[in-house]
């Protein structure tokens, strides 16, 4: 018979540890980066040029997704283990993504779209495709909205970056699936699936066997490798060099076996958790004014589309960019404050300990 106390008294652990450093680590200053992230990769597709390449494997942009991935994998697991309550657990998910999601996907449509659409306004508002832009609140993205940034280079898109967020949904539910079949509940079971899973997907759907990257089972797998980490936290914190080197090793031979994205997949989950679980001065006191990261997420691809749709090409490509950012940073930081920081003082909560975005 399994023994279950050790993984809950070390979850009760991490608990603890998470209590005394919720404001030092270095999460919110990683979510953050990452976002703006996504905003300049995405500057270089939306003015009609290619976007730069991370070792040649994702864009820039792409690499911020999988540490948006991996992060989240850790810290929602990690929520979990605080309170395994299903109920509660997907209420918090609830809370935390469509509250925000719900104002921005509804301001597009009905009010950016009708401002900047090529068509009669009349004619905008009874177009189907203006009603079915709402299926995103369902986990059905829509792209398109009629007559909208027909003449951009980048033409028609209006908010690209959305494509990630089913794919979050559904690693959200399968953990909570995993929760209430009591997976979660014996650390080894848990870590066995992902194992078979990333077993799976080496061998069946990375892009170093099939030729072509599987977005979706590709980010499920830089999840689960976070869900991982938080489980074996206990063991890598301890010797933490060694951790970093050995796989680090792994990853050069890989790389060097030409299976570049399988290198990507055994390096970069440590190495960011690593980085997030520190506490570095200045680095930690990023989120001392909200956490911007997720609204810029959703906000920048319609501001960058709007202000090229303005501007371009008379502000150049640094002067759309600068423009952008500064659009963006406001509206996220509004986002924060207005919506999404309203949103999660409704979180259930059956622990003391705070849980400040997950």
């Amino acid at each position: 018979m399994m023994d279950v106390a050790p993984s809950v008294r070390d979850a009760r652990a991490e608990s603890s540890a998470r209590a005394d450093r919720s404001h030092y680590n270095n999460f919110d200053a990683i979510r953050i980066v990452a976002a703006f992230l996504v905003l300049y990769s995405h500057q270089f597709a939306l003015t009609g040029r290619p976007e730069p390449s991370f070792l040649g494997l994702h864009s820039w942009g792409g690499l911020a997704v999988i540490v948006f991935f991996v992060v989240s994998g850790y810290l929602v697991t990690s929520s979990w283990y605080n309170d395994p309550n299903v109920l509660r657990f997907a209420a918090r998910r609830i809370l935390r993504l469509w509250p925000a999601l719900t104002v921005i996907v509804v301001l597009t449509a009905y009010g950016l779209g009708a401002w900047v659409t090529a068509l009669p306004l009349g004619d905008y508002w009874k177009h189907p495709a203006t009603l079915d832009y709402l299926r995103i609140l369902k986990m059905q993205i829509h792209y398109v909205l009629p007559g909208v940034f027909t003449n951009n280079p980048y033409a028609g898109g209006v908010n690209g970056s959305l494509w990630t967020i089913p794919l979050e949904v559904r690693c959200y539910v399968v953990l909570a699936l995993a929760g209430l079949l009591q997976l979660l509940r014996w650390r080894t079971i848990w870590l066995a699936l992902i194992a078979v899973y990333l077993a799976w997907f080496l061998f069946k759907s990375s892009a170093d066997v099939t030729g072509h990257v599987h977005y979706g089972r590709e980010l499920s797998a830089f999840f689960l490798c976070g869900s991982a980490l938080f489980l074996l936290k206990q063991r890598w914190e301890r010797r933490p060099l060694a951790w970093l080197l050995g796989l680090g090793a792994l990853g050069l031979l890989l790389w060097w076996a030409r299976w570049r994205y399988t290198a990507t997949l055994a390096t970069l989950p440590l190495v960011i958790l690593y980085m997030g679980t520190r506490s570095t001065p200045v680095i930690r006191r990023f989120g001392r004014w909200g956490d911007p990261s997720y609204g810029a997420y959703l906000i920048a691809f319609p501001v960058q589309q709007t202000v090229t749709f303005y501007t371009w090409p008379t502000l150049g490509f640094a002067g759309t960019l600068m423009l952008a950012l500064g659009v963006t940073t406001v509206l996220a930081y509004t986002s924060w404050h207005g919506i999404e920081k309203q949103a999660l003082k409704w979180k259930p909560s059956k622990s003391k300990i705070p849980e400040k975005n997950h």
